[in-house]
C-alpha cells in the first residue's frame, strides 16, 4: 500500500510541476511599425514558428502566444498594439440599401 501511495504522490508531483507554466496559447494581432526581427522575437522568448501570418499591407502579424507573452510583446518599441484575434461580426444591412 505504501508503495502505491508513494507512486501516486510522485506522479501527482510530476503532473503539477509539468503544468506549472502551461497557459493557453491564442492567436494575437500585433500591429507594428517596421518589421519584427528574430532578435525582437528572441527578446520576448518567441521565434519565427510562432508567427502564423503576416499582413504586409496593414503591417500586422498574427502570432500564437500566451497572454503573458502578449504583454511582453506589447513592450517592444516597434509594436503599436496587441489584441486577441477574434471573429468579427458585421450586422446585416437594412433592406433597400
Amino acid at each position: 500500500m505504501k508503495k502505491y501511495t508513494l507512486s501516486a504522490i510522485c506522479i501527482l508531483f510530476l503532473i503539477i510541476a509539468g503544468c506549472k507554466d502551461m497557459e493557453d496559447r491564442n492567436d494575437y494581432l500585433v500591429g507594428v511599425n517596421g518589421e519584427l526581427t528574430e532578435a525582437d522575437l528572441a527578446a520576448v522568448e518567441l521565434d519565427q514558428s510562432d508567427i502564423k501570418h503576416r499582413y504586409k499591407m496593414m503591417k500586422v502579424y498574427v502570432i500564437t502566444m500566451t497572454e503573458k507573452e502578449a504583454m511582453e510583446v506589447e513592450t517592444l518599441d516597434k509594436v503599436s498594439y496587441v489584441e486577441l484575434d477574434q471573429a468579427v461580426r458585421v450586422p446585416d444591412q437594412p433592406e433597400g440599401k
